[in-house]
């Protein structure tokens, strides 16, 4: 699918877009509620944690809501303990669900979480990019992509692929983001975060 540079420009304006309510309705809280229930749909019952960010890390704004998806069983999970230090190393999923129109991206991604005497310290973590998908643990993620697929698109949220993620950004386009730079992509109008 091909996007227009109009429909490009007003999500990079942080205009909310698309044919059907929430989206209809140009609210940001709007769609971020429904983000919500579809995100308590995909928790229930599953074989995983989900995690969502909705304070759009912490500062400033970002035009999704990162979700980590992380299994209950630990089956994606490194634990290393040294003396009161305790880090989890994760191969998890990490879905972007825009908060302005009806699409998503999803890939794979590890991440660390730091704790001293049982208080959370720290950690790291890498953004999406839209190679992403090819880095799923097929292993351990196979069976839960696909429902995890099938629940979004129920929910009428369109799954972008990395070929239309990689496609330039229009000419001239200023995104108000601090993780990218120019020459931008459609990825990145799609999922930007200005701090």
């Amino acid at each position: 699918m091909s996007f227009s540079d109009d429909y490009l420009r007003r999500i990079v304006d942080a205009e909310v877009v698309g044919n059907f309510p929430p989206f209809t309705l140009g609210s940001i809280i709007k769609t971020e509620n429904y983000i919500r229930k579809m995100l308590a749909r995909l928790a229930a019952g599953a074989a995983f944690a989900v995690e969502a960010d909705f304070n759009s890390y912490g500062s400033g704004f970002a035009s999704y809501v990162e979700v980590k998806l992380s299994k209950l069983d630990g089956s994606d999970r490194i634990t290393l303990a040294q003396g009161h230090r305790t880090t989890y190393d994760y191969d998890g999923l990490v879905l972007y669900i825009s908060r302005l129109t009806p699409y998503w991206f999803y890939g794979g991604s590890k991440w660390s979480k730091n704790y001293e005497n049982g208080r959370h310290t720290g950690g790291a973590f890498m953004f999406l990019t839209p190679d992403s998908l090819a880095d799923i643990n097929k292993a351990i993620w196979q069976h839960d992509s696909q429902l995890i697929e099938a629940l979004l698109q129920e929910f009428r949220y369109g799954l972008l692929t990395p070929t239309e993620l990689r496609q330039p950004a229009p000419a001239g386009l200023a995104i108000p983001t601090v993780l990218a730079d120019k020459p931008y992509s459609v990825f990145d109008c799609f999922f930007y975060w200005e701090d």
